[in-house]
C-alpha cells in the first residue's frame, strides 16, 4: 500500500490540506514520499524567488532556523539542507518545515531524495562560502514576507502584494510576524499556527489584478453573487469554474462569471470536489467586497 502512495503522491497532493494540526512526524522511509512533501518540493522548485547573486548552503541545524540571527544578516541566499530537501531560510517557519520531527540519522531512500531535490535546486544558483559574503543586510522580514507570498501564491505575488510603504506588525510576546501593513491599508495577517498569510481584501485586490483568470480564482455564479458580497460563505452548488491549482485551505478569491471581485476566503475543498458535490461549503467567505 505505501508504494502505491509513493507512485501516486502527485495526484495524491490534490487533496492534501495546505496546513495540518499534527506535526510531520518521521515514520520511516516513506516519509519523504508524503503529498505535503511532494508540495514543499515542488513550489520551492518553481516558486522561489533568489534575492542576491550568491547562495550559501547550510547543514541541517536547530529550528527554526532564523533564530541564528547572523543567518539573516548575511547577504546571501542561504539554504539549508533539511531531511525535506533544500529549505530557504525565509520559508523555515511555514507548514511543515517547522512543524515536523525527523531524525538526525535518516534511511538510506530519504537521504537520496534530499540529495536530488538539492542536485535540482543548486542548478542555477551561484554556491560560495562564507567568506565571500557581507553580514549587513537589513531586509529580513521584507524577504521572509514576499517569499512566503510567493510560496502561497504563486511567483510573482510577494511583489504584488508589498508593492508600496510596508509596515510590518509583530507579536509583543513572541516578535514573530502577525499583520503586513501596505500603504496604510492591511493586506495580509501571518497565523501563528502555520506561517501562512490569511488574505484580507486589500490583499485579494492586489492578487486579483497581477494573476490573470484562473489564477487563485472561485468563480460563482449570478445567483450567489449579491450574497457573497455580503460576507456569506460560498456553497458548491453555486461554483461554475475553480483554478486548477487550488487545494483544500488555500486563500482564494472569490469571483462572478465576469471575473468581478466579490470577495476572499479560505477553500474548503479542491477544484474537482466543488465542480462534483452539489452539497457542502466550497470557500468559508472572509471578507465580502462591500464588507470591505
Amino acid at each position: 500500500a505505501m508504494e502505491v502512495i509513493k507512485d501516486n503522491k502527485k495526484w495524491l497532493e490534490k487533496w492534501e490540506n495546505v496546513s495540518r494540526k499534527r506535526a510531520l512526524m518521521y515514520a520511516g522511509r516513506y516519509s519523504i514520499h508524503r503529498p505535503i512533501v511532494y508540495r514543499l518540493q515542488n513550489r520551492i522548485m518553481k516558486r522561489y524567488e533568489p534575492f542576491f547573486e550568491k547562495t550559501i548552503i547550510f547543514d541541517e541545524m536547530e529550528k527554526p532556523y532564523s533564530r541564528a540571527g547572523w543567518l539573516k544578516r548575511l547577504e546571501a541566499n542561504c539554504i539549508i539542507e533539511s531531511p525535506l530537501g533544500p529549505i530557504p531560510i525565509e520559508l523555515d517557519e511555514i507548514y511543515p518545515v517547522a512543524q515536523s520531527v525527523f531524525p538526525w540519522n535518516i534511511d538510506m531512500e530519504t537521504e537520496r531524495e534530499r540529495k536530488r531535490a538539492c542536485s535540482k535546486f543548486y542548478r542555477n544558483l551561484v554556491i560560495v562560502g562564507m567568506d565571500e559574503v557581507e553580514r549587513e543586510d537589513e531586509n529580513y522580514d521584507i524577504r521572509k514576507i514576499k517569499s512566503i507570498a510567493n510560496y502561497q501564491f504563486g511567483r510573482g505575488a510577494g511583489d504584488a502584494l508589498f508593492d508600496g510603504d510596508v509596515e510590518i506588525i509583530k507579536s509583543k510576546r513572541t516578535g514573530k510576524i502577525r499583520n503586513v501593513i501596505c500603504n496604510g491599508k492591511h493586506v495580509v495577517s501571518m497565523r501563528a499556527s502555520d506561517g501562512f498569510f490569511t488574505l484580507k481584501m486589500e490583499g485579494g485586490k492586489r492578487l486579483h489584478s497581477f494573476f490573470p483568470p484562473p489564477k487563485m480564482r472561485v468563480v460563482v455564479n449570478g445567483d450567489a453573487a449579491s450574497f457573497i458580497k455580503e460576507g456569506r460563505n460560498v456553497f458548491a452548488r453555486f461554483v461554475v469554474d475553480a483554478c486548477r491549482d487550488i487545494r483544500p485551505y488555500d486563500e482564494v478569491l472569490i469571483v462572478d462569471e465576469d471575473d468581478n471581485l466579490l470577495g476572499v476566503g479560505q477553500s474548503i475543498m479542491n477544484r474537482e470536489e466543488m465542480m462534483d458535490f452539489e452539497r457542502g461549503m466550497a470557500v468559508k467567505t472572509r471578507e465580502g467586497i462591500q464588507s470591505d
